[in-house]
């Protein structure tokens, strides 16, 4: 059954399937509210338990919306989301102006692509260079920013290097300052190992909470 609700005066649609069960589960499933329901509770009842549940729910939908809409005239910077205008004077070229993000290309991914690139490797190189003065003795590494699918950031201890996701230039700050430091840590630990951890609580007491935060980002 397809239903529709309004969340934060929003309409999002959502699905109820109702089964011989007690109870009711509502996940959000690639941006969609799913339901299973036992057969005693009625739409109205449901909808209350949506309700009451839909600042998680609506994380999980935004999860899965995508960073950057010509349909619907947005680009996500650094967790913040600005009006988007695509002015095409055959450049390679985008930025960030006056609360707008201008891309100035008909070649919106590839030039998108390359302003992600640039920015992500100045934002991390200078993190990275701050975080080896506070906490760590260890040289400089090599930064690369590349695009991934499924991982935020690599160590190669042995090669002295950290490479990035380039989709980092979507997320808050405070999230690429947490996949910083996690990859820092791996030139003292290479696991993800008790003493990881420790290493990294050490230098970022709250990074917990960061790491839920983070899992919430689709890469």
């Amino acid at each position: 059954m397809e239903k529709t609700i309004e969340l934060n005066g929003q309409v999002y649609p959502y699905t109820v399937t109702y089964k011989n069960m007690k109870s009711m589960i509502i996940k959000v499933v690639k941006g969609q509210i799913v339901v299973s329901s036992a057969y005693a509770f009625t739409i109205p009842e449901i909808e209350a338990v949506i309700q009451k549940n839909k600042q998680k729910i609506l994380r999980g939908i935004r999860a899965y919306e995508p960073y950057i809409s010509v349909e619907e005239g947005y680009a996500t910077v650094y967790g913040q989301r600005y009006p988007l205008i695509i002015n095409d004077l055959h450049r390679l070229r985008c930025e960030l102006y006056q609360g707008r993000f201008y891309i100035y290309s008909s070649q919106i991914e590839k030039a998108f692509e390359a302003y992600a690139k640039k920015e992500v490797l100045r934002y991390t190189q200078g993190k990275v260079r701050e975080y080896l003065d506070l906490y760590f003795d260890h040289p400089m590494p090599k930064i690369v920013v590349k695009k991934y699918k499924g991982r935020w950031g690599s160590c190669y201890y042995t090669k002295n290097m950290v490479s990035f996701n380039l989709s980092l230039i979507y997320l808050d700050p405070q999230l690429i300052d947490y996949v910083v430091m996690h990859e820092l840590c791996h030139f003292i630990e290479a696991n993800h190992s008790p003493r990881f951890y420790h290493e990294l609580a050490k230098r970022m007491p709250d990074y917990a909470y960061r790491q839920e935060l983070l899992k919430g980002k689709n890469v």
